[in-house]
Protein backbone atom coordinates (compact mmCIF):
# COMPACT_ATOMS: atom_id res chain seq x y z
CA UNK A 1 0.00 0.00 0.00
CA UNK A 2 1.87 2.86 -1.41
CA UNK A 3 1.11 6.64 0.61
CA UNK A 4 -0.20 9.62 -1.37
CA UNK A 5 3.31 12.06 -1.11
CA UNK A 6 0.86 14.76 -0.02
CA UNK A 7 -0.67 13.22 2.89
CA UNK A 8 2.84 11.78 3.82
CA UNK A 9 4.39 15.29 3.59
CA UNK A 10 1.57 17.15 5.74
CA UNK A 11 2.20 14.71 8.56
CA UNK A 12 6.20 15.36 8.49
CA UNK A 13 5.05 18.67 8.89
CA UNK A 14 2.39 18.13 11.01
CA UNK A 15 5.12 16.29 13.66
CA UNK A 16 6.90 19.15 13.35
CA UNK A 17 5.14 21.47 14.22
CA UNK A 18 3.67 19.65 17.07
CA UNK A 19 6.88 19.16 18.32
CA UNK A 20 7.63 22.95 18.47
CA UNK A 21 4.32 23.50 20.10
CA UNK A 22 5.06 21.07 22.72
CA UNK A 23 8.74 22.28 23.23
CA UNK A 24 7.08 26.05 23.59
CA UNK A 25 4.42 24.79 26.05
CA UNK A 26 7.36 23.70 28.27
CA UNK A 27 8.72 26.80 29.07
CA UNK A 28 5.39 27.75 30.53
CA UNK A 29 4.36 26.41 34.37
CA UNK A 30 1.29 24.60 33.92
CA UNK A 31 0.55 21.87 36.28
CA UNK A 32 -0.20 18.66 34.84
CA UNK A 33 1.08 19.82 31.46
CA UNK A 34 -1.69 20.48 28.63
CA UNK A 35 -4.68 18.63 27.99
CA UNK A 36 -3.75 15.28 26.26
CA UNK A 37 -0.09 15.54 27.24
CA UNK A 38 1.02 16.00 23.47
CA UNK A 39 -1.05 12.69 22.74
CA UNK A 40 -3.66 14.79 20.72
CA UNK A 41 -5.18 13.00 18.02
CA UNK A 42 -3.92 14.45 14.31
CA UNK A 43 -6.96 15.84 12.21
CA UNK A 44 -7.42 13.44 9.16
CA UNK A 45 -5.60 15.60 7.29
CA UNK A 46 -2.57 17.00 9.72
CA UNK A 47 -3.24 20.11 9.25
CA UNK A 48 -4.78 21.10 12.86
CA UNK A 49 -3.71 20.78 16.53
CA UNK A 50 -4.94 22.26 19.82
CA UNK A 51 -2.94 22.52 23.14
CA UNK A 52 -4.89 23.74 26.25
CA UNK A 53 -4.00 24.13 29.86
CA UNK A 54 -4.12 26.87 32.66
CA UNK A 55 -1.46 28.82 34.20
CA UNK A 56 -1.00 30.00 37.66
CA UNK A 57 -1.70 33.17 38.13
CA UNK A 58 1.17 34.52 39.01
CA UNK A 59 2.91 33.50 35.75
CA UNK A 60 -0.13 34.11 33.42
CA UNK A 61 1.11 37.73 33.09
CA UNK A 62 4.03 36.43 30.49
CA UNK A 63 2.70 33.15 29.68
CA UNK A 64 1.74 33.92 26.42
CA UNK A 65 4.62 35.74 25.35
CA UNK A 66 7.18 32.91 27.21
CA UNK A 67 5.35 30.52 24.56
CA UNK A 68 5.10 32.98 21.50
CA UNK A 69 9.20 34.18 22.24
CA UNK A 70 10.24 29.65 22.14
CA UNK A 71 8.32 29.83 18.91
CA UNK A 72 9.99 32.37 16.84
CA UNK A 73 13.13 31.15 18.48
CA UNK A 74 12.32 28.19 15.94
CA UNK A 75 11.60 30.78 13.52
CA UNK A 76 7.81 31.65 13.65
CA UNK A 77 6.97 34.99 12.38
CA UNK A 78 5.10 37.02 14.87
CA UNK A 79 2.59 38.51 12.83
CA UNK A 80 0.36 40.02 15.71
CA UNK A 81 0.55 40.54 19.34
CA UNK A 82 -2.61 41.52 21.23
CA UNK A 83 -0.86 42.95 24.56
CA UNK A 84 -1.05 39.88 26.95
CA UNK A 85 -4.14 38.03 25.76
CA UNK A 86 -2.91 37.19 22.07
CA UNK A 87 -0.78 36.25 19.77
CA UNK A 88 -0.63 35.03 15.84
CA UNK A 89 2.90 33.69 14.86
CA UNK A 90 3.06 31.66 10.94
CA UNK A 91 6.02 29.47 9.11
CA UNK A 92 5.87 28.42 5.63
CA UNK A 93 1.93 27.55 5.41
CA UNK A 94 1.35 26.93 9.11
CA UNK A 95 -0.14 29.82 11.58
CA UNK A 96 -0.66 29.26 15.29
CA UNK A 97 -2.40 31.41 17.60
CA UNK A 98 -1.21 31.59 20.80
CA UNK A 99 -4.38 32.56 23.58
CA UNK A 100 -4.52 33.91 27.42
CA UNK A 101 -8.03 33.78 28.50
CA UNK A 102 -7.62 36.35 31.47
CA UNK A 103 -11.44 34.42 33.48
CA UNK A 104 -9.74 33.15 36.16
CA UNK A 105 -10.79 29.60 37.04
CA UNK A 106 -9.63 28.44 41.04
CA UNK A 107 -7.27 25.14 40.97
CA UNK A 108 -8.35 22.29 43.45
CA UNK A 109 -4.89 23.17 45.19
CA UNK A 110 -6.91 26.92 45.67
CA UNK A 111 -4.51 28.59 43.69
CA UNK A 112 -6.39 30.54 41.00
CA UNK A 113 -5.64 29.53 37.10
CA UNK A 114 -6.01 31.20 33.62
CA UNK A 115 -6.38 29.49 30.64
CA UNK A 116 -4.03 29.02 27.96
CA UNK A 117 -4.91 27.76 24.54
CA UNK A 118 -2.13 26.93 21.45
CA UNK A 119 -3.72 26.42 18.21
CA UNK A 120 -1.95 25.87 14.51
CA UNK A 121 -3.81 25.56 11.49
CA UNK A 122 -2.61 24.83 8.09
CA UNK A 123 -3.02 28.31 5.80
CA UNK A 124 -6.48 28.28 4.72
CA UNK A 125 -8.09 25.12 6.70
CA UNK A 126 -11.02 26.17 8.43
Amino acid sequence: MSVDPSTAQHRKEYETVRGELLQAAARVDVPGGFTGDGKEKPSGNYCSIFLDGFVPAKSAAHSREDVAAALRADGWKQIHSGGTDESLLARGTWAVFVTRTNAPLLGADGKVLHELTIKADCKGNS
